[in-house]
C-alpha cells in the first residue's frame, strides 16, 4: 500500500514537473512570437509612415512651383471617380478646365500620385504642339512596348520617341500622299458600295433591324484598310465573324490594357503577330505571282524594302501603323457622324441635297470633287468637334523650357507630363456659340480659323498630328456619301441614352457608353 502511493507520488511529480516545463517552452515560444508580431507591426507602422510621408511629398510639387489646381486626395489624387470607373478621365478634367478657365493658363493635378499640367489656355496649346515642339515630341505613351518583346509595335510611330519617331514617320506618311490617296481612291469607293449593299441586304430580312453605328463603321473601315493594305476583302459583309476584326480587337484591347498600366509590356499578343506576318507574307507572294501592279499602301511598303533593305518585322510594322490609324481610330470618328446626321434631319437633308447636286451619277464622284465638297467637310469637323476620337492629347516634356506666360512664368522640367483637354476647348462656349448644338454651317468660312487659334484639333496638332489624317477623311467621306445618298438615318431612342456618356472603361478612345443605335430606310427603292 506504501509502495503504490509512493509510486502515484512519484507519478504526480514527474507530471507536476512535466507541465512546469511545457509551460516554460510555451512562455518562451510565446515571448518569441510576441517580439516577431511587434517587429512585424513595428515595420508595417513604418514602412506605412513613409509611404504617407512618400505620397505626400509627391502632392507638394504644384504648390512648391507655386501652380494652382484641386487639392488632391490621399491615394487617389484628384482622379477617384476614374480609378473606380465611375467618371471618364476626360470628364473630371473638364471639371478642372470649367473651374480654373478664366483665372488660370495653366493649372495642376494628379493622376494617383503623378503630377500633370493642365493646359487651358488655346494659345499655350498652340505654342506646345507647334512653336515649341522639340520640347514635347514624345507623347507620353512613348516607350510602352519593349522591342525585344514586341518587335512589331515597338516600331510603330505612336509609341517611339525622339528621333526614332521622326524617322519611322516620314516612312509611313510617304506612303499617304495625295496621289498615293488618289490611286487608293477606287478601292475605297467599292467598299463604299459594298457597305450600302450590306444595309440594304439586311433591311430587306428584316426592315425594322436597328444598327449599332461603330459595329457598322467598324466592318467599313476593316475592308477598306484589309483592301490597301494587304490586297484582300476583309469578309466584314459577307461573314458572320471577320478574323481581320476578331484580331484587329484583340490588339486593341492589349493596347488599351497598356495603356492603363503605364507599365512597358507587350502591346500585340504572339498570335495577332503571327497573323499579320501571314497577311503581309501572302499578300507580297500573291502579288508578285500575279505580277499585279497597284498603287496601294502595300506598294509603298515593298519598295521602301527595296530601298532600305527592310526586314519582315520593319514592314509588318508599317502595315500594322496603317491598319490601327485606319480600323479602329477611323471607325471612332465615323460612328458620332451617323448619329449627329441621325439626329438632325435638317443637316441630313441638306448634306443629301448637296452630295446628289454634286454628284449626280456615278462618275462623277471622283477623289478631287469628294476632296472639294465643302459642306461635307462641314458636317465632319462639327461632328470630330463635339465627339473627336481622341478624348484629350498627351505629351511629356523632352527638353526643359520655360513658358512665358500673361501674368508669370513656368519652367517645364525634362519628363513632366502635360494633359490638353480636347473636348473642353472644342466645346466652349467662350469659342463657339451654342458649342452643345450640331451646327456645320459654323465653317462656312473655313476651318482654317480656328485650326489656326488653337480651338480646333480633333487630329491634334503640329508634326505629331495624327499620321492617318488624309486616309481617315477619304474613308469617312466615303462612307457618308454611300449611305447618306441611299438611306435615312434615325436615332433609336429606345436603345440610345438620351445624354451619351463616354464609356469610363476606355481611356483615350471617345467610346460611347451604351453605343449609337441607329435605324436605316432605304430611299433608293
Amino acid at each position: 500500500m506504501k509502495k503504490k502511493t509512493y509510486l502515484k507520488a512519484i507519478d504526480e511529480s514527474s507530471a507536476i514537473i512535466s507541465l512546469n516545463f511545457c509551460s516554460e517552452k510555451f512562455k518562451s515560444e510565446f515571448a518569441k512570437m510576441l517580439f516577431l508580431i511587434t517587429i512585424i507591426l513595428t515595420l508595417l507602422i513604418i514602412a506605412c509612415a513613409l509611404t504617407f510621408a512618400y505620397i505626400n511629398e509627391k502632392y507638394k510639387f504644384f504648390k512648391s512651383r507655386n501652380i494652382a489646381g484641386p487639392k488632391p486626395e490621399f491615394f487617389f489624387g484628384n482622379m477617384r471617380e476614374a480609378f473606380f470607373k465611375r467618371r471618364h478621365f476626360s470628364s473630371i478634367i473638364d471639371d478642372f478646365y470649367q473651374m480654373y478657365k478664366d483665372s488660370e493658363q495653366i493649372i495642376g493635378f494628379y493622376n494617383i500620385t503623378t503630377p500633370y499640367y493642365l493646359l487651358i489656355s488655346p494659345e499655350v496649346i498652340k505654342q506646345v504642339l507647334v512653336k515649341d515642339f522639340k520640347h514635347f515630341r514624345n507623347n507620353e505613351f512613348s516607350g510602352l512596348s519593349d522591342k525585344k518583346k514586341d518587335p512589331v509595335m515597338a516600331l510603330n510611330p505612336f509609341v517611339m520617341r525622339d528621333d526614332e519617331w521622326k524617322e519611322k514617320r516620314t516612312e509611313v506618311a510617304s506612303g499617304m500622299t495625295q496621289n498615293k490617296l488618289r490611286s487608293m481612291f477606287p478601292l475605297v469607293q467599292d467598299v463604299g458600295k459594298r457597305f450600302a449593299e450590306y444595309l440594304k441586304e439586311e433591311l430587306k430580312h428584316n426592315p425594322s433591324k436597328c444598327f449599332d453605328s461603330r459595329e457598322i463603321c467598324v466592318r467599313y473601315t476593316c475592308d477598306t484598310v484589309s483592301s490597301c493594305i494587304f490586297g484582300i476583302d476583309g469578309g466584314s459583309f459577307t461573314k458572320k465573324e471577320s478574323k481581320i476584326i476578331n484580331m484587329g480587337n484583340k490588339m486593341i484591347r492589349s493596347i488599351s490594357d497598356a495603356a492603363k498600366s503605364f507599365l512597358p509590356k507587350r502591346l500585340m499578343p504572339q498570335d495577332v503577330q503571327d497573323f499579320f506576318v501571314y497577311l503581309m507574307e501572302e499578300a507580297i507572294k500573291y502579288r508578285d505571282s500575279h505580277s499585279i501592279s497597284r498603287d496601294d499602301f502595300l506598294a509603298h511598303i515593298i519598295s521602301l524594302k527595296k530601298k532600305k533593305e527592310m526586314s519582315e518585322i520593319e514592314m509588318v510594322a508599317h502595315g500594322v501603323t496603317f491598319f490601327l490609324d485606319g480600323f479602329d481610330t477611323s471607325s471612332i470618328g465615323l460612328a458620332p457622324i451617323f448619329y449627329e446626321l441621325g439626329k438632325n434631319k435638317r443637316v441630313q437633308s441638306k448634306l443629301r441635297e448637296e452630295l446628289l447636286a454634286a454628284f449626280p451619277n456615278e462618275e462623277d464622284f471622283t477623289y478631287d470633287k469628294l476632296l472639294d465638297h465643302q459642306y461635307l467637310e462641314n458636317v465632319i469637323y462639327e461632328s470630330l468637334r463635339i465627339s473627336p476620337p481622341i478624348t484629350f492629347a498627351n505629351r511629356e516634356c523632352s527638353e526643359s523650357i520655360t513658358l512665358e506666360l500673361n501674368k508669370r512664368k513656368i519652367t517645364i522640367e525634362k519628363g513632366d507630363r502635360i494633359i490638353i483637354p480636347l473636348i473642353s476647348i472644342q466645346q466652349d462656349p467662350e469659342y463657339y456659340h451654342d458649342p452643345k448644338e450640331f451646327i456645320p454651317e459654323r465653317y462656312d468660312h473655313g476651318i482654317k480659323e480656328y485650326r489656326d487659334k488653337g480651338l480646333l484639333f480633333p487630329f491634334g496638332e503640329g508634326p505629331r498630328e495624327c499620321l492617318g489624317k488624309r486616309f481617315a477623311l477619304l474613308q469617312v467621306k466615303t462612307a457618308i456619301y454611300s449611305i447618306v445618298r441611299n438611306f435615312e438615318i434615325s436615332v433609336n431612342e429606345e436603345l440610345t441614352a438620351k445624354n451619351l456618356e463616354i464609356d469610363p472603361e476606355e481611356l483615350l478612345m471617345n467610346v460611347k457608353k451604351g453605343g449609337m443605335w441607329l435605324n436605316f430606310k432605304d430611299i433608293t427603292c
